[in-house]
């Protein structure tokens, strides 16, 4: 059997491999942990063979306790599993009879979370593997992790990361392997950010941050693929500096351009037989386009003579899973669209029917 491994370090590592800011927080919590830890705990692990492959059910998780885990050697792990493979009756009559406390570390409710959320998500990405022809409402095991998944919680292993960036790059879409590249450097993000301006030879040099990575996604992928003929009117940075990067276009367009005005993170002009301006503002922790920010930038659109129609709005987040987004997606102005630099294939579009 493999060597036992603790609740908090597989919690750990889930982190390590599952970027918050790239993964839904089932799949590293400290419930998932507890799960990696179990199914080890009673080697479950896929073997190439269903037939010899032991099976683990959520249970097992939510039975497990560190106490019971102390119990290291092959037969105490057998022992126990054959009890929990049955109920939890057995389970507390075997640690009894151990004298080992028979207190659990999570509600028997927390099966649910695990079966339709932590496993469902792991089983999306080849994490673990389910068991063909069993019911999810049966009390049969129907969970093993996967082998090359279950490599990654060898208490030997020292350099969690490397193996952790390996089985991504071997296992993972191509689009979950952007979202981890912008989580991954949007937390390590200490130089400025270069950005190339779109239908310019131009690029722009940012302050660094996540902040500056989603803008530059705007700017590299969504606008040329979006737009028709997208020139930029105007970037916003710290402290009251706009950067303008053509003032004859600002010119004949008739925009007059204050740093004191409330304007929005950037500004794109789609030009061709007509004009539309894209009000574009990026949310790394706040910072959307809400009602009250969409009458705003309406109400300074009007003053430049901008008709109303002609105006868009765009609010920029890191990804779906990305903290922002889970607090402000539900924020979102009607007739207004976000945009995820993790996944630059979509958009989401927010109106009314």
């Amino acid at each position: 059997m493999r060597p036992v491994i603790s609740a908090t370090e597989a919690e750990r590592r889930l982190l390590i491999i599952f970027p918050r800011g790239a993964f839904d927080t089932v799949m590293s919590s400290r419930l998932a942990g507890a799960a990696v830890a179990a199914l080890i705990y009673v080697d479950a692990i896929w073997t190439e063979d269903a037939a010899t492959t032991f099976w683990g059910r959520p249970s097992m998780v939510t039975w497990m306790s560190e106490a019971m885990r102390a119990r290291m050697d092959d037969s105490s792990r057998v022992a126990w599993r054959t009890a929990a493979a049955k109920n939890s009756e057995k389970v507390v009559a075997l640690m009894e009879s151990w004298s080992v406390s028979p207190t659990t570390s999570y509600a028997d409710n927390s099966r649910e979370t695990l079966r339709d959320e932590t496993f469902r998500r792991w089983l999306e990405i080849g994490a673990v593997r389910q068991r063909s022809g069993v019911p999810k409402t049966s009390s049969k095991g129907r969970w093993a992790l996967e082998p090359h998944f279950a490599d990654l919680f060898d208490p030997a292993l020292k350099d969690v990361a490397t193996r952790a960036a390996a089985w991504r790059e071997s296992h993972l879409s191509p689009s979950a392997k952007i979202r981890v590249q912008f989580a991954l450097e949007g937390d390590e993000a200490k130089h400025a950010v270069t950005v190339a301006l779109p239908s310019r030879s131009d690029t722009r040099r940012l302050e660094a941050g996540r902040a500056s990575l989603i803008l530059k996604g705007v700017m590299e992928d969504w606008a040329p693929s979006r737009l028709r003929k997208p020139y930029v009117i105007t970037i916003s940075e710290p402290g009251n500096k706009v950067f303008i990067p053509d003032q004859a276009l600002l010119a004949t367009l008739g925009l007059s351009i204050d740093t004191s005005d409330l304007l929005p993170d950037a500004i794109i002009a789609d030009v061709d037989d007509d004009v539309l301006f894209w009000f574009i503002e990026v949310a790394n922790s706040d910072g959307v386009i809400d009602e009250g920010r969409q009458a705003k930038l309406l109400s300074w659109a009007q003053q430049q003579s901008i008709d109303p129609a002609q105006c868009r709005f765009l609010t920029a987040f890191l990804s779906r899973g990305d903290t922002a987004a889970r607090k402000r997606l539900k924020d979102l102005a009607p007739n207004s669209f976000a945009f995820f630099a993790a996944e630059p294939g979509h958009e989401l579009a927010w109106y009314p029917l």
